[in-house]
């Protein structure tokens, strides 16, 4: 089991809100310096003014592999060699049979939730410190099928077997530096969960409450080995 030192940089996707939102609050609130990436510019305009300029917010789309590439640049630049990169962001469409979903969507789908970890494995993976974690943010329906989500269900088993693929290359080339699909752990009450979930949704904990607990534990608890494990956050 590891422990990443209160000094170190951590990196998370999908800072406008959710789980990307509280995580990057919560990192900060505990002394970590926070680059933080998403889309909706007045949302991190919002993130970026209650953080402070100790730490990165920018605007970028983490499908588009060049921009994630300056936005690895910068954030070495400006605040180290990240200790923990979360790769959080994410995306789901409302429960439908394949059939009734639209090729734009499912392909939205498969290019936020896989090719948006990739693209942060490629950037970020060469250039963190040694000993630090990577973090693919799965969900029990990566593990568990779906009907009616079969696109996000496909999407995030996909984000389980990279990862494990990953972890085998870090092994060997990255000395010290893990791979690791985490579940959020059953569930929690955001967006994204109300767009599948919308009956549901209420019935789990808030992104904060959440986050107090996710932090601490991909700080502090999640093992080093097995390199390549499918972890779940406690439930708060």
């Amino acid at each position: 089991m590891g422990t990443i030192d209160t000094s170190a940089p951590v990196v998370v996707s999908g800072v406008s809100r959710g789980l990307g939102a509280a995580l990057a609050r919560r990192f900060a609130a505990l002394g970590h310096p926070v680059a933080g990436c998403g889309r909706d510019r007045e949302a991190l305009d919002r993130l970026r003014a209650d953080l402070g300029e100790r730490h990165l917010i920018t605007a970028t789309d983490v499908t588009d592999a060049d921009a994630v590439e300056r936005w690895a640049d910068q954030t070495v630049t400006r605040l180290g060699a990240p200790a923990l990169v979360v790769a959080n962001a994410g995306y789901i469409s409302p429960q439908a049979p394949v059939w009734e979903v639209g090729p734009a969507d499912f392909r939205a789908t498969l290019d936020v939730n896989v090719l948006g970890v990739y693209t942060l494995a490629r950037s970020f993976l060469p250039r963190m410190a040694t000993g630090g974690t990577f973090v693919a943010v799965s969900s029990g329906w990566g593990r568990n099928p779906r009907g009616g989500l079969a696109a996000y269900t496909a999407s995030k088993f996909a984000v389980e077997g990279f990862t494990r693929a990953v972890a085998q290359e870090a092994a060997e080339l990255l000395p010290g530096v893990t791979a690791v699909a985490v579940d959020p752990g059953g569930g929690v009450d955001t967006a994204m969960l109300a767009t599948c979930l919308p009956d549901e949704h209420t019935e789990y904990p808030d992104p904060d409450t959440w986050a107090r607990v996710a932090a601490d534990y991909l700080l502090h608890q999640a093992p080093k080995e097995p390199n390549g494990a499918s972890l779940t956050v406690p439930s708060p």
